[in-house]
């Protein structure tokens, strides 16, 4: 029987990790945290979401910035934004960005 298409990368995931010698515990946690299983209550979910969070804004933002209409931009900034805690909120305003981004940044914190 075929996999549906949202099995496929889990089905990859636990047969990399199997194959790397990972237990079945910490495959099926693996897995609740890509699912995002229980989130925002997860603590560890909710580092996991900083760091994609961060890695957004800090290596990704700029391209999305110049090929995305700017109200798709700051969109996907707050909903960023949303999901980052405090912490998380802190270090993405010592992130370093060009004065596009620091503008459209500043606007999606307003809205």
């Amino acid at each position: 029987m075929a996999r549906r298409p949202e099995e496929i990368p889990r089905a990859k995931g636990r047969e990399i990790l199997r194959g790397a010698g990972y237990d079945e515990k910490t495959i099926r946690r693996v897995q609740e945290l890509n699912l995002k299983k229980d989130f925002p209550n997860d603590p560890e979910g909710r580092v996991l979401e900083d760091a994609l969070c961060l890695v957004f804004l800090e290596f990704q933002f700029a391209d999305l910035a110049l090929k995305t209409a700017e109200d798709k931009t700051i969109n996907a900034l707050q909903k960023s934004w949303q999901k980052m805690t405090g912490a998380a909120r802190a270090e993405a305003l010592k992130l370093n960005y060009g004065n596009q981004e620091l503008s459209l940044l500043q606007r999606a914190l307003k809205s």
